[in-house]
């Protein structure tokens, strides 16, 4: 018998050596895989060893005293259990890859007869290229490839977990979450050395609440900075200390003018003009009839209306609807000339209250046109109305466009529809106008407050604008 060991970098390379020196009925010996170079295990690379012969070994002489019958087999048509015949097929009729040879538990030595372990079954079916002996027994069936064996499923029950372990994962849990929250963070601002880096979990809290509820990260930064400044080591990490700190400085940041305008004819010598004006669709003409009606059922003082929006299809006809249900005189100018006639015609009334036409901040000559009915009527308080229904830059975009006519006072409308308050301080803090009032609703004279900073402030930090105690005293000073 003739061994030879064959060593190649894959399995398939070294048998197309073996086929090639040894021939088609080559037997398979031996396999193994190691690797060559590398340090420590690292590196290197595959090698495949295959020991093989150009025929099966010989059958182990039999024990004395075995007194089987059993017609003897031909030597070459015996081969242990612990080998595999190696077996080339056309690659047309090739149905699947033969399986490695499996390692025997003794390495055979060249032209030694390896001996059959005692423990495998004698019904395990083997190929051989000798002629089957005239007596034989009806082979076993061929167990399944081990590579289409499929894994056996084990199932294992979920062990109880102790309180002491439940509270250390949790503790981890909200670990991960604020350090991602410090990522996130970082990743939005894009500067990693921000204010927020060093500061307690409380106060940390507070600025991702200012920031996902739409305040500007410039703007939370500096109201964060101002109560790490102004509290103690001790007190920064009290969660209710920071929130009603943070609250009071967001509250700094929003001013309001905190009072109505008392109509007094004796300190003036003529009546208080309001104008209010704003971008199309703010809801200033029931701003318009909302205060009117406030001036008159609570505070007892002659009013006077003027509208020049005689663009809007009804705009006229509902103020003067309003006018006449709260019991006021109602004026109609179309030019410049024409407000001033109705400003001297108004001129017995307490308080005149001047509806304009809404106006689109990109349409200048529209903006000057509006710019010369103000002037007209000169006011004493000229007040921007702002949707909260629209979006921050709209917003800002046309507190910049109005400037032009300035207005000394911001009015927030539909507070009620607003998505989120964060974004409501931006544009209050980049408009650099106090707030007057607010309108939550269309009910007139009901749905409107007299601007409150700590208000808005619990607004933006998450509170809830159905709040009928708190609005209807504050409503109340109007």
């Amino acid at each position: 018998m003739n061994l030879k060991t064959y060593n190649a970098p894959t399995m398939a390379l070294a048998l197309a050596e073996v086929k090639k020196d040894l021939g088609k009925d080559a037997v398979i010996l031996h396999t193994r895989v190691y690797r060559v170079g590398g340090v420590l295990g690292v590196g290197g690379r595959q090698v495949v060893e295959i020991t093989a012969s150009d025929q099966p070994p010989a059958r182990a002489p039999r024990r004395a005293g075995d007194g089987s019958r059993q017609k003897p087999l031909e030597a070459s048509s015996f081969v242990p259990a612990s080998f595999e015949r190696f077996e080339l097929k056309p690659a047309a009729a090739a149905t699947s890859i033969p399986a490695p040879a499996s390692i025997p538990e003794h390495p055979v030595r060249p032209g030694a007869a390896p001996t059959p372990r005692a423990a495998e079954s004698p019904d395990r079916a083997v190929t051989s290229p000798s002629p089957k002996p005239e007596r034989s027994e009806k082979p076993a069936a061929t167990p399944p490839s081990p590579l289409r064996t499929p894994l056996p499923t084990t199932r294992v029950a979920a062990a109880p977990i102790d309180p002491d372990a439940l509270a250390a994962l949790a503790g981890e849990m909200a670990t991960i979450k604020r350090l991602v929250g410090h990522v996130l963070s970082a990743a939005r601002r894009g500067n990693a050395g921000d204010a927020t880096l060093g500061m307690s979990e409380p106060l940390f809290d507070m600025h991702l609440r200012l920031t996902e509820s739409g305040v500007d990260v410039p703007l939370a930064d500096s109201i964060v900075g101002s109560v790490r400044d102004e509290l103690h080591s001790s007190e920064l990490e009290d969660i209710a200390v920071v929130t009603r700190c943070v609250e009071r400085a967001l509250a700094a940041k929003l001013p309001v003018v905190g009072a109505v305008t008392r109509a007094s004819r004796e300190q003036r010598g003529r009546p208080l003009v309001l104008a209010f004006v704003g971008p199309t669709g703010v809801g200033k003409t029931t701003t318009v009839a909302k205060l009117a009606a406030a001036y008159k059922l609570r505070h007892g003082v002659r009013v006077g209306l003027i509208t020049s929006d005689t663009y809007r299809i009804g705009a006229v006809d509902q103020l003067r609807t309003y006018a006449q249900i709260i019991g006021v005189p109602l004026m109609v100018a179309l030019s410049a000339r024409e407000t001033e006639q109705a400003c001297q015609r108004l001129s017995d009334c307490d308080v005149i209250l001047m509806d304009t036409a809404g106006r689109s901040p990109r349409d200048a000559s529209k903006l000057d046109e509006l710019a010369t009915f103000v002037q007209a009527a000169s006011p004493d308080e000229t007040h921007l109305v702002l949707s909260a229904a629209a979006d921050q830059q709209v917003m800002t975009k046309a507190a910049e466009k109005f400037a032009a006519l300035s207005p000394d006072r911001l009015i927030i409308s539909k507070l009620d529809e607003a998505l989120d308050f964060g974004r409501l301080a931006n544009v209050v803090h980049a408009a650099r106008l106090p707030l007057s009032y607010v309108t939550t609703g269309q009910e007139v004279p009901d749905h409107i407050e007299l601007a409150n900073a700590d208000r808005f402030a619990r607004l933006i930090l998450g509170g809830t604008l159905e709040q009928p105690e708190a609005a209807r005293t504050e409503a109340s000073a109007i």
